[in-house]
């Protein structure tokens, strides 16, 4: 029978590992529009496409798994929600945003403007998640490991719906075949 430092600590567990989950996640849509900044959206077009839809994908299989899973736990065991209500709001922005660009191609006037913006609108809410809600749920009660496998089993699902397809793009130190590996193993290692 688990006594309550060990019920304890593997909470602390969970919550770390979704909190790490969710950092991973932001930190690799923020490289994601760091290197689309260094490219030219007329002459790079092919690669900037790329990285716009990894990206859009990216951050669909994240919002997903907060609004769905994470934020109703947030909102459960903090007294304060006004952090839950600003991001679901910050959310609906950015999937008219998303929208926007999967309508549009690189050769379009506002292709690079937009995804630039969606950018903006990443940065302010990782800035505040980070800032401000991850660390009001560090003493937070909740049952956070089974949440961290319930998050983990919905990102596969969800992986499959939004992730495009053949579209990963590959880790700078690698080449080829191996890059196309080294891509498929960060989603394994996901899941």
């Amino acid at each position: 029978m688990p006594t309550e430092r060990t019920s304890s600590r593997t909470a602390h567990t969970g919550r770390a590992a979704i909190i790490e989950m969710l950092k991973a996640d932001h930190k690799k849509v923020k490289k994601a529009f760091g290197d689309f900044e260094k490219l030219d959206a007329q002459e790079d077009s092919e690669q900037c496409q790329a990285i716009v839809e990894q990206t859009l994908g990216d951050l669909q299989v994240h919002a997903t798994l907060e609004e769905e899973l994470f934020y109703p736990a947030a909102r459960s065991c903090l007294s304060d929600e006004d952090l839950i209500d600003e991001a679901e709001v910050e959310h609906m922005t950015v999937k008219v945003l998303i929208e926007q660009l999967k309508n549009m191609a690189p050769e379009d006037d506002k292709y690079a403007a937009m995804f630039k913006v969606l950018g903006e609108y990443i940065k302010h809410h990782v800035k505040e998640e980070e800032g401000e809600l991850f660390p009001k749920l560090s003493r937070a009660k909740f049952d956070w490991d089974n949440l961290h496998g319930e998050m983990v089993s919905r990102r596969s699902e969800l992986e499959q719906e939004f992730m495009p397809h053949g579209a990963a793009i590959p880790d700078e130190d690698m080449e080829g075949e191996d890059a196309q590996a080294g891509a498929e193993g960060q989603r394994a290692k996901r899941v």
